[in-house]
């Protein structure tokens, strides 16, 4: 089984705050990068690289993510659709606007 990304971060202490905690709850770790500042050409600024934090353990994984919560990771919240009415809402609305772009 492939070792398991369980947080991106540009914060370089972040990364070292995260894998000593999780060194020290028993967790085998490790991160790839080093969070340096790079040119980013295609938006044309400097942008920090991601520094990538590892678990060997696919099973250590939820222990993992509290850690990092408790240490301040941000916790991704799922991409929600809107509920069906704003679904209808926004159908009846652009089936409106199709309607009197062809009657114009």
């Amino acid at each position: 089984m492939s070792d398991l990304r369980i947080y991106q971060t540009s914060d370089p202490d972040f990364a070292d705050r995260a894998i000593r905690g999780l060194r020290d709850a028993g967790i085998a770790c490790y991160q790839l990068d080093q969070g340096a500042p790079t040119l980013n050409a295609s938006i044309g600024r400097w942008t920090d690289d991601q520094i990538s934090i590892y678990i060997e353990r696919e099973a250590d994984g939820r222990v993992a993510s509290d850690i990092l919560l408790k240490l301040g990771a941000s916790a991704k919240q799922p991409v929600r659709l809107p509920n069906r009415r704003m679904l209808a809402l926004v159908v009846a609305v652009l089936a409106v606007l199709v309607l009197l772009s062809v009657m114009a």
